[in-house]
């Protein structure tokens, strides 16, 4: 026997949302379909659990707080690499002990804001820092491989290919030739 449903969408969410804060027992305000408003004074960890929540309902919690992480993410993550940190920690430890949430809440928020994962940004970063240390400063591979946390020049080689699509070889080559070509033209 088949039946059809007939529902409010905004009433469920409504529900849902009365079930959650009232568990936590946070005060809010229904502003109007899409938009509640939450006590200023809660805690990162309430409202991070509030996120949770409703997320397994598929329902987002977004505010323009969760553009601001992603972006500590991004400056923590680039200040990593720059510090040449990378050997001595976890990437996931020190976001969690800088930012004060847990990795798969911090990755969650950024995979959703960016489409892309926080280990890939991560590799997109050091990157960027191999292409500047072999044009300025010369380093050897191996040093760079192990500045920058890669556990072999080969793997160094390949996530640099993977994400330029050049060998380091034909980038320095391609560099160097704009390079001329730059100042042939001036």
């Amino acid at each position: 026997m088949e039946f059809n449903l007939a529902f409010d969408p905004d009433k469920i969410v409504f529900a849902l949302i009365a079930e959650i804060m009232g568990k936590e027992a946070i005060e809010y305000e229904i502003i109007d379909s899409r938009t509640i408003k939450i006590a200023s004074n809660i805690s990162k960890e309430h409202l991070a659990l509030i996120k949770e929540n409703l997320g397994r309902f598929s329902i987002e919690l977004k505010s323009s707080n969760d553009l601001d992480l992603v972006e500590d993410i991004k400056l923590c993550v680039r200040e990593m690499v720059r510090q040449g940190n990378t050997r001595n920690i976890k990437m996931s430890e020190r976001l969690t002990e800088q930012l004060g949430f847990s990795y798969s809440y911090l990755s969650n928020q950024f995979s959703s804001q960016t489409y892309t994962s926080i280990e890939n940004f991560y590799i997109l970063v050091r990157i960027e820092k191999v292409k500047e240390m072999v044009l300025l400063e010369n380093a050897k591979l191996s040093e760079i491989a192990y500045e920058l946390n890669f556990s072999s020049v080969p793997h160094l080689s390949n996530q640099f290919k993977k994400v330029t699509g050049l060998t380091i070889t034909q980038y320095l080559k391609f560099k160097k030739k704009k390079e001329k070509n730059s100042s042939t033209n001036t």
